[in-house]
């Protein structure tokens, strides 16, 4: 879903000041305890960090009714140890406020028996999720016309008379495809495959709780797992059933596990700070008495039962889509620190920011402002995705960069450091601070990676290569990851999407660049060489979030067309061929040149059906190919892993020329990823994988390119192709 579109011009100076353009968020939710029962938390309920341990669960004393706080898919589980009580895990179908992709909701501490009688779902007096599932499951098999088997608590998840694995996947319940067999008019279901997950409106009256209740809000990664992933914490039923859930260091037996579990803080928000953001851009939190909260007061009001209702949390992604500092790359020479923040640009204080966990907790702070730091390279830039900007601070629709973000020499500036970025933060009559979260994408200093290798003769002593990262070594990864989202026939492909943004630069014809955020896609398919021969494919791609340009009236604009960026299937038709293409108005056109040797080579070029010029970065090697790569991130037990295109000339501007007068680059992949130790490092695999590129667009492999179909436009009608 395309998230923080700006309006208005996009052809604005990259040091223009205060355009601060950004359409209201208009968040719309259902606030998920009954209005007018009273519900307070102690300290200890908080989420948030305390000391070597993090609190995913707000937990709050309360008794009365629960309801789902957006439309989506509800699975239950047990709830600790406690036999009188579930979980129920609410997986959003539209999400509640733009620009926050949120995977679960987890409630902890439901009343079982509002569910189930013994294992049938209950058939007294049911709560109005109950009325829905029973509803929608009597009306599928009275449309299959077929006797229906006994509605049972597994057909939502409920490990009754099924075996479940704590280790299995959430996902695994979620995404499955239920299957039905029948025998003699009767229907059985599968384990695991039984009556899908139905959708459940907004404001749903779930289950009821006596005592507390807890709730967990998970933010989506994307639809994947990750071969061999080394993180300790996994989204599973363990996770799903627990009835307090907190993230302990101690479970990782390694510095880099401790790490990462650290920065799995990061995928949680305080349910505290999700309703404050209702303060901002319009929101409205509709209340169980068919009332509806819009202003600051009300919504204050609401969540003052909170410990954290004037919690501002601050989240910063750094490179490589790591938190700020993750590679300990940000730090003051000699020195830990890597952050000024305070209240106000003349009272600030200097900080470690990941000094224990890499969220930011400012309790009851008026205002914000921070100072990151920076080598003021020209490709320095900072995205805000969440939070609201001061006046007094400059941006372009909320990128900050060049003269923005870099300070001048001179007047003892420290420019080792950003300007100060400043943030509004709400705050009530009585000036008290709403609960709220900034969150912000920053790339300030280049990453220098030191790869060592064998020396030439042995005993000879290793041989340091010093790499800076450009930015498309920081795009393409998903290199070794499994879609969750299941095909529902033979007649489709899954794809995978990245949900984490990035930052990336397109150069501009005025010499100037152009700056996007982008998520990034994954498609495998075949296509036909001819009628006996076929061709396994991999094309990775970047879809658009949101773009600032660099543009005047004698140039091209970059389209701002905004890409689907959630991750699903496509369909295909098996009367014709058919393979994938990028989706409407980008198309993919080939063009044969002489390499310096003389030997034809095939060059692929990204282009727009419109004619303007493509906002989009494409990667397309063959099966074999991006399996060298896979083979070697498993070798090297890389983690976190994405390609690194080395060029085969030592200047990165520089190029090669055919004798046709056409300009291209050739790039030999690599992979670029973590090792064991948490240490980056680049891999280079036995057998060279090389890739070509006449725009800085698309990068392919002339396998990948041969055998493209030609085509002129979008529109032209493909030959020879099949999906896998």
């Amino acid at each position: 879903m395309p998230q923080n579109i700006p309006s208005g011009s996009l052809s604005t100076a990259p040091d223009s000041k205060g355009l601060n353009v950004r359409p209201d968020l208009l968040p719309e939710s259902f606030f998920f305890l009954e209005k007018g029962k009273i519900f307070s938390q102690d300290p200890a309920g908080k989420f948030g960090a305390y000391g070597t341990v993090f609190r995913t669960t707000s937990k709050v004393s309360f008794t009365g009714k629960v309801y789902t706080i957006c439309q989506g898919q509800v699975f239950l589980q047990p709830c600790g140890d406690d036999s009188t009580k579930v979980n129920a895990i609410l997986k959003p179908f539209s999400q509640p406020i733009k620009g926050l992709a949120i995977k679960y909701i987890v409630y902890r501490g439901l009343n079982r028996l509002d569910f189930f009688q013994g294992d049938l779902i209950t058939s007294g007096t049911p709560t109005g999720f109950i009325e829905i599932i029973k509803k929608e499951f009597t009306g599928l098999y009275s449309m299959l016309g077929i006797t229906a088997p006994a509605f049972t608590a597994q057909h939502i998840g409920y490990p009754a008379g099924t075996t479940q694995s704590v280790d299995d996947l959430i996902d695994d319940y979620f995404l499955k495809i239920s299957k039905v067999e029948v025998t003699g008019g009767t229907a059985s279901e599968q384990p695991k495959k039984a009556f899908e997950l139905p959708m459940i409106p907004r404001g749903t009256h779930l289950g009821n709780v006596t005592g507390s209740i807890g709730i967990d809000i998970v933010l989506n990664e994307g639809d994947y797992t990750v071969a061999n992933d080394p993180n300790p914490f996994k989204l599973n039923l363990a996770f799903a059933r627990s009835a307090d859930y907190v993230l302990d260091q101690a479970t990782g037996n390694t510095a880099f596990k401790k790490k990462l579990i650290r920065e799995t803080a990061t995928q949680f928000l305080d349910i505290a700070a999700f309703y404050g953001l209702h303060t901002q851009g319009k929101g409205k939190i509709y209340m169980s008495d068919n009332s509806v909260l819009q202003t600051v007061e009300q919504i204050a009001s609401q969540i003052s039962g909170f410990k954290t209702a004037e919690t501002t949390y601050l989240y910063i992604q750094g490179s490589r889509q790591r938190s700020y500092n993750f590679y300990g790359n940000q730090n003051l020479e000699g020195s830990t620190n890597n952050i000024k923040i305070g209240p106000t640009a003349s009272n600030l204080s200097l900080e470690q920011f990941e000094a224990g966990w890499p969220v930011k907790e400012l309790v009851a702070q008026p205002s914000l402002v921070v100072q990151l730091t920076t080598d003021n390279n020209d490709a320095a830039a900072m995205y805000v995705k969440q939070g609201v900007l001061h006046a007094d601070t400059a941006n372009e629709d909320y990128f900050i960069r060049g003269k923005n973000l870099l300070q001048e020499e001179g007047n003892g500036v420290d420019t080792n450091f950003t300007k100060p970025i400043t943030f509004s933060l709400n705050k009530t009559s009585a000036n008290k601070t709403v609960a709220s979260f900034v969150q912000v994408i920053y790339e300030g200093k280049t990453v220098k990676i030191i790869s060592e290798t064998p020396g030439p003769n042995p005993g000879d002593p290793a041989v340091s290569t010093s790499y800076d990262l450009k930015d498309i070594d920081d795009i393409f990864g998903l290199i070794n990851v499994t879609p969750k989202v299941q095909s529902k026939g033979g007649n489709e492909l899954a794809y995978i999407i990245d949900q984490n943004l990035l930052l990336i630069d397109f150069e501009s014809k005025t010499r100037r660049k152009d700056i996007a955020t982008v998520t990034t896609k994954k498609v495998e398919d075949l296509i036909m060489k001819n009628d006996t021969e076929s061709l396994p494919r991999v094309t990775y791609e970047t879809l658009l979030n949101n773009i600032r340009q660099n543009v005047g009236g004698f140039f091209e604009s970059r389209a701002a067309y905004q890409d689907n960026s959630n991750s699903g299937t496509i369909s295909y038709s098996d009367k014709r061929n058919n393979f994938y293409q990028l989706a409407f108005p980008y198309y993919l056109q080939t063009e044969k040149y002489s390499g310096a040797n003389g030997v034809q080579f095939t060059g692929v070029s990204l282009y727009m059906d419109n004619g303007t010029l493509p906002s989009k970065k494409v990667l397309g090697i063959t099966e074999d190919e991006n399996n060298k790569i896979k083979t070697l991130i498993s070798d090297k037990l890389l983690n976190n892993p994405k390609f690194y295109f080395k060029n085969e000339l030592e200047e990165e501007s520089a190029f090669y020329q055919s004798s046709e007068g056409i300009e291209y680059k050739k790039y030999f992949l690599a992979v670029l990823g973590e090792d064991q130790e948490g240490k980056l490092t680049i891999a280079f695999p036995d057998t060279p994988v090389y890739v070509t590129t006449l725009d800085s667009l698309a990068f392919c492999s002339e396998e990948y390119g041969k055998w493209l179909p030609i085509t002129n436009s979008i529109n032209t009608e493909p030959i020879n192709l099949k999906i896998l």
